[in-house]
């Protein structure tokens, strides 16, 4: 009976950790988007300064990363405002699959040295670390949240 019960609660939960996830994805968007212009620059520097802490890139990779991430907040930025207007689910399931799909091209960018880096550090905070978790979170996804999403939508 017990062993049941945990396996009904296993999908609840998991959707509770993506919901949370979402909400936390969005809402940091969200600030940025209220800084204006100003947005822009904050989303590609806090994304540059708190993956460098991590990878460390090389000279050659900060322009490349620069680049990657203001691109990557010019097209959230779309889809966030028209999802924002329609609240339609086709909008938001497009914002999630947006930011699955910046994941993976931000890791395709790093080293086989820098993913294993990135990602153990992830890993580390989702275990050992909840607050930490939840900050990189809202603009990463750990290894096991990025599965999980990829499930899901």
């Amino acid at each position: 009976m017990k062993y049941l019960l945990i396996l009904f609660l296993a999908p609840i939960l998991t959707f509770g950790q993506i919901e949370r996830a979402i909400k936390l994805k969005v809402a940091v968007m969200q600030n940025f988007v209220a800084k204006g212009a100003e947005g822009e620059t904050m989303f590609w520097q806090t994304k540059g300064r708190i993956t460098f802490g991590i990878v460390n890139y090389t000279e050659e990779q900060n322009p490349i990363f620069k680049d990657l991430f203001i691109s990557q907040y010019k097209e959230l930025l779309v889809i966030y405002n028209k999802m924002n207007v329609s609240e339609d689910e086709r909008d938001t399931t497009l914002y999630i699959k947006t930011l699955i799909r910046q994941e993976q091209d931000y890791r395709n960018l790093l080293t086989k040295e820098q993913l294993k880096l990135y990602l153990d550090k992830l890993a580390d905070f989702e275990l050992n670390n909840p607050q930490a978790h939840d900050s990189y979170s809202s603009l990463f996804f750990s290894e096991k949240l990025l599965k999980e999403f990829i499930s899901k939508f």
